[in-house]
């Protein structure tokens, strides 16, 4: 009441400002973001589809303001948001107290094993992550309910180190994981938490690295020891192993279609050595850089795509083609980052195989440098051989150090992309999964 001039009794309604409304408004719509009925992947039938999300342009750069709004920091474990730019909801899996108390969280490399399981029980899929580079935990996650059951990897079942972990990607067996724990590399059931021997498991391996497999866990492939010079490929059907070996290799990268293994080497730098199942050998290569760098690629089905760093800024993207000698293509730009990481871990079957989605992310900083023509500074773009270029959001991951970068990482059915954010330069680092749309399967 304005007591200056109001009658007794009567009420002064005044206009509020814009700060004002938006000081009441806002929290409200976050409030009924974060009640909303359980979104599309409590459906099991449905698909995901990229090709619903806002294309991706060179002037979408983070919108720093808006974000901060949300105080994603003091959000709890289980809750979400919806990217400022994409309205893409995203739920933040870990916190400072969960899945236990006072450590930044991450997870493992963007390409590699699967991270995020396939639902096996009714809507819940289990994800791995770890406490700074430490412990690695398994936590479950329902869509439209949150984050439970958080358990410690321990023992036989503890990872000897990053990449020494994967998830069946197999519809039929989604309660299965794989861990190399140093010695050994052991099938266990993540309902029980116990070993499951059989189909060629336990593998008596020591120290197993970028351990990761095709579809339906048909061929595994890793490497032994950081820095080693053996790739092993394994078949559990067959209980089939091979073993090939260059002193020169980086990292191995699966074909998720079977067969073929890419090989990235320190020498030539950023060379392909394409290894062959059925041939056990080497059966093309090349000469790195200053072609086309195999590194930090995308693995798809009989796709490898890469961004090639040695052509003048803003770059583009490139393919390699397993089964296809000297296959190197560049397939369009601008890219997003000469700092970048790709990930293809989405088992996808369009009837072009030019048609599967791979994602891409800038690491070591919000953003890439302004005023060099970049795709979507800061986001995760998603990108296809054929030419889609669509954004799924931006990460807010502003940390250089590398334990603790974006990796973004697709679900075995691409239904969610799994990333590590310091939620715009935070004192600590979280876990979140984005929801791509979807459409009825």
């Amino acid at each position: 009441m304005d007591s200056g001039s109001a009658r007794p009794g009567r009420r002064v309604r005044r206009a509020l400002t814009p700060a004002a409304l938006c000081a009441i408004v806002l929290p409200m719509l976050s409030a009924c973001a974060q009640s909303l009925a359980a979104p599309s992947d409590a459906d099991p039938n449905t698909v995901a589809q990229p090709g619903l999300l806002p294309q991706a342009t060179t002037a979408q750069a983070p919108l720093i303001g808006a974000y901060n709004a949300l105080n994603v920091r003091a959000m709890l474990a289980g809750n979400s948001y919806f990217d400022p730019t994409t309205n893409v909801r995203i739920y933040k899996l870990t916190s400072g107290t969960f899945p236990t108390s006072g450590s930044s969280w991450g997870h493992d490399y963007a390409e590699g094993g699967d991270e995020v399981s396939l639902p096996y029980n009714g809507n819940t899929r289990a994800v791995l992550v770890y406490a700074n580079g430490t412990s690695h935990w398994l936590i479950d996650f329902t869509p439209g309910v949150g984050v439970t059951n958080a358990r410690l990897l321990t023992g036989n079942l503890a990872p000897a180190s990053d990449l020494a972990f994967t998830f069946s990607n197999n519809p039929a067996t989604p309660y299965y994981a794989y861990v190399s724990n140093g010695s050994s590399i052991v099938r266990f059931d993540i309902r029980t938490m116990t070993a499951v021997p059989g189909n060629g498991w336990p593998q008596a391996e020591p120290n197993a690295i970028w351990m990761h497999q095709s579809e339906n866990d048909g061929m595994f492939v890793w490497m032994r020891g950081a820095g080693g010079s053996t790739m092993v490929a394994f078949e559990p059907a067959t209980n089939t192993k091979k073993a090939y070996i260059n002193g020169s290799m980086n990292e191995p990268r699966i074909d998720r279609g079977g067969r073929f293994v890419g090989l990235s080497m320190n020498s030539p730098l950023n060379g392909l050595v394409v290894w062959d199942w059925n041939a056990n050998g080497v059966i093309w290569s090349t000469s790195g850089d200053p072609g086309i760098p195999f590194a930090h690629n995308a693995s798809l089905r009989r796709r490898w795509l890469v961004s090639d760093w040695n052509l003048s800024l803003p770059n583009e993207f490139a393919m390699f083609t397993p089964d296809v000698p000297n296959s190197g293509i560049h397939i369009g730009g601008p890219s997003i980052s000469n700092e970048l990481h790709g990930d293809g871990n989405w088992i996808q079957h369009p009837p072009n195989l030019d048609d599967q989605w791979a994602v891409f992310t800038h690491y070591g900083g919000l953003r890439p440098p302004s005023g060099e023509g970049w795709l979507a500074p800061g986001g995760m773009v998603l990108i296809t051989r054929n030419g889609q270029r669509r954004l799924l959001g931006h990460h807010y991951n502003t940390t250089s150090d590398y334990t603790l970068a974006t990796f973004a990482k697709f679900s075995p059915d691409g239904k969610y992309v799994l990333f590590t954010s310091d939620m715009n330069g935070g004192p600590r680092s979280d876990v979140f999964l984005a929801e791509l749309p979807t459409v009825p399967s």
